[in-house]
């Protein structure tokens, strides 16, 4: 091969498309990035705590940067442009670059959807929407643990990555398997969500908005359809270098879309909805161990008085805890039931299911008054009962 300079132009050409795919492929990575940060930024002024759905999706994001990286240095080294004019060199560093992004797609494609996933299982209550959840966890691992390592092996060793001169398996087939197994899947991670929203007791007008947050993933379907069809019409893999590069962009897509399509449901319009009891009791839990703005109260151990400035300590024969939340409509309390001082019994203190949770809907006044004395009157010795005024 001759050697050339592999510079990529700022503009497309009609032989050299590098550039489109370098600058779509960090526009999306910026805007999936920005999803991201409004997600955990919005969970974190919520509930003032991440979960493991939430760190998913910040894995989902580490392995799309490094995908990003590998096709941007594939496209350094000749992507979008035709292969008799890169050098021997050139043509190894591409087939390593993307051989490198195709098992990083893969993997973080996985992590967005078990992010979902968790997520799913977490707000639903219903036994069968855990179940669910629980065999669509399954059938991401399996797909993603046969995928990954298919891709890795399918050329011989040690050039695995040679897919232009090396021995290989079909690599249609393997991406058919892998493309259409990521459709299901995306198609099912459709589905489960607007089965636990339809549920809901809720305004037809706020169903409507959860229905379209979760069925954005339907775009990333589109992606990974369309690039099945890239792949499919690709007749001449001599040219490697210049006819992949629709299949490239497109894995970039789904990716991004993906990663976009896990941190839709965290927008405002869905915190709002979610107002109407979806919100889950280990969350609220969790929340009322912390103290609020307006104060703690404990009885039977150390606390300090809303206002006050000096804690001082109670205590009682038994350990009970009060604690209260402010929220914008009412207000929630925790209880926490102990037993007496010096039981040994785990329920002592318990945060789990010891914990009773109340919410204060009404406000009840209590009037006391003092009757007052008895007055003489008549004779002496007999006295006029007096009957308190109410």
């Amino acid at each position: 091969m001759a050697s050339s300079d592999t510079h990529t132009s700022l503009q497309d050409s009609p032989d050299n498309h590098g550039s489109v795919v370098n600058l779509v492929s960090w526009f999306l990575l910026i805007c999936s990035s920005l999803h991201v940060l409004t997600r955990l930024g919005m969970k974190w002024g919520v509930s003032k705590t991440l979960h493991i759905d939430d760190g998913m999706v910040v894995v989902a994001l580490i392995l799309s940067i490094s995908q990003t990286i590998a096709t941007s240095i594939a496209v350094g080294n000749g992507l979008g442009q035709h292969i008799n004019v890169l050098s021997d060199d050139n043509i190894a560093a591409f087939q390593k670059s993307y051989y490198s992004a195709n098992i990083l797609f893969v993997a973080s494609q996985a992590f967005s959807k078990l992010s979902v996933i968790f997520f799913v299982r977490v707000i639903s209550p219903n036994p069968i929407h855990k179940t669910l959840a629980w065999v669509l966890t399954v059938a991401t691992l399996l797909w993603t643990f046969s995928s990954i390592p298919a891709l890795v092996f399918s050329c011989d060793t040690p050039r695995v990555w040679d897919f232009l001169t090396n021995k290989c398996v079909n690599q249609a087939a393997l991406w058919d398997y892998i493309n259409v197994g990521n459709i299901v899947l995306d198609a099912c991670l459709i589905w489960l969500p607007l089965t636990v929203v339809w549920g809901l007791q809720a305004q037809n007008k706020r169903k409507l908005i959860l229905m379209t947050c979760f069925g954005t993933r339907g775009f990333t379907i589109a992606a990974v359809i369309w690039q099945m069809v890239e792949s499919q019409q690709i007749s001449n893999h001599d040219d490697a270098t210049f006819t992949f590069w629709p299949i490239v962009l497109s894995m970039s897509l789904a990716q991004c879309l993906g990663i976009m399509a896990a941190c839709a449901p965290y927008l405002k319009p869905f915190l709002d909805s979610l107002e109407s009891g979806l919100i889950r009791s280990d969350d609220i839990r969790r929340r009322a161990n912390a103290t609020g703005k307006g104060g703690s109260y404990a009885y039977g151990g150390r606390s300090k008085e809303a206002g006050s400035s000096n804690p001082r300590s109670v205590h009682a024969p038994s350990s009970h805890e009060l604690r209260y939340l402010g929220t914008a409509n009412s207000r929630v309390t925790a209880i926490t039931v102990g037993k007496p001082e010096g039981g040994a019994d785990w329920e002592t203190g318990s945060h789990t299911s010891q914990v009773k949770l109340i919410k204060q809907v009404k406000t009840w006044g209590v009037i006391t008054s003092s009757p007052e004395p008895e007055r003489a009157v008549g004779t002496e010795g007999q006295f006029e009962p007096r009957v308190p005024t109410p």
